[in-house]
């Protein structure tokens, strides 16, 4: 396997803009940098044997909005840090809002300890993060998004290379975008046309704080679906986010899967069903992936350990996949 250069994402700090109709604050002037790219488990050591990945294939939590520090948090940490124990897990995707109400202040604020080292010790596998508005910042006010960087090079679980970046292991791609800084980022959405044009891998993810559809309070994000959605279709296999407190299964015109999957501390009692819903449950909880040859399974899981629903994506040795 061939190891990648990890580079830094340096943005120009400069005056912050609010894209009023998209509902989401963004900096000017931002300058995408080659984004991180991991290749594991050389670059994050997994503690599953490579032999066992291969016998059952890989197993991947994911959530996201979870980080509250609160009762709820603790409850969906156990919940998955039972099921895990059960079924195995392999490691991890955060998907946004990671630190409630403002991010965090430095690579060294204890909410590192409080809302994440504390809740997901008893893991002990490799959590990769992206960023949320509560982590980059929110009615004009940039917070210190860099600092969840900065936090990767001190601690074993988490992982941020950058706020943009790519994870490989086997037939496997992940690619973790930073919503925030679309629709303005025109750099982010030609790496990521390329990243999926590009790709060698059998199998490819997408991870976005921002859902694409969505029938919770925050509902469609239009960028996402005029800038985005025509990338992923044909190219992806699913498309994973948070943002609402919910847990949603839906479904593109295209026919690509969409997960949200933000019920990880918060909940909020909306409207969660629509025209493009599979699935919705307004409990906490968390989803499970299991990435094999031929299928790519998604479930949502209660805090109570119970598949509340399925979703198998196959992809025969030749062909595309059938859903």
């Amino acid at each position: 396997m061939k190891h990648v250069t990890v580079f830094n994402v340096m943005v120009c700090m400069v005056a912050v803009a609010r894209f009023a109709s998209a509902g989401v604050t963004v900096m000017e002037g931002y300058v995408m940098q080659p984004p991180a790219m991991l290749v594991i488990p050389r670059d994050v050591a997994l503690k599953t044997p490579p032999e066992t990945i291969a016998n059952r294939g890989l197993r991947i939590l994911a959530f996201g909005d979870n980080g509250t520090g609160d009762a709820n948090q603790a409850k969906v940490a156990m919940a998955m840090q039972k099921f895990c124990a059960r079924n195995g897990c392999d490691f991890g995707l955060m998907l946004g809002d990671n630190f409630y109400p403002a991010g965090v202040r430095s690579a060294e604020d204890p909410q590192f300890v409080s809302k994440f080292e504390k809740p997901y010790r008893e893991l002990g596998i490799p959590l990769f993060a992206i960023l949320g508005e509560h982590d980059w910042g929110r009615n004009g006010k940039m917070y210190n998004w860099q600092a969840q960087v900065d936090y990767t090079k001190r601690s074993s679980l988490w992982h941020m290379p950058s706020d943009v970046y790519s994870v490989t292991l086997g037939d496997l791609q992940i690619l973790a975008l930073n919503t925030n800084t679309l629709p303005g980022s025109k750099e982010q959405i030609a790496w990521l046309a390329n990243e999926l044009s590009n790709s060698k891998a059998r199998w490819k993810l997408v991870m976005g704080h921002k859902p694409i559809y969505s029938y919770g309070y925050h509902g469609d994000t239009d960028f996402m679906i005029a800038d985005v959605l025509p990338l992923l279709c044909g190219k992806a296999d699913l498309y994973l986010s948070g943002h609402e407190h919910n847990e949603q299964f839906l479904q593109a015109q295209c026919g690509l899967p969409l997960l949200v999957s933000g019920s990880g501390g918060k909940l909020r009692p909306d409207k969660i069903k629509g025209p493009h819903s599979l699935f919705a449950s307004d409990q906490l909880g968390f989803s499970y992936l299991q990435v094999r040859h031929e299928t790519l399974t998604v479930q949502i899981v209660s805090t109570e350990g119970n598949i509340l629903f399925e979703y198998v994506v196959r992809k025969p040795a030749s062909g595309g996949p059938e859903r």
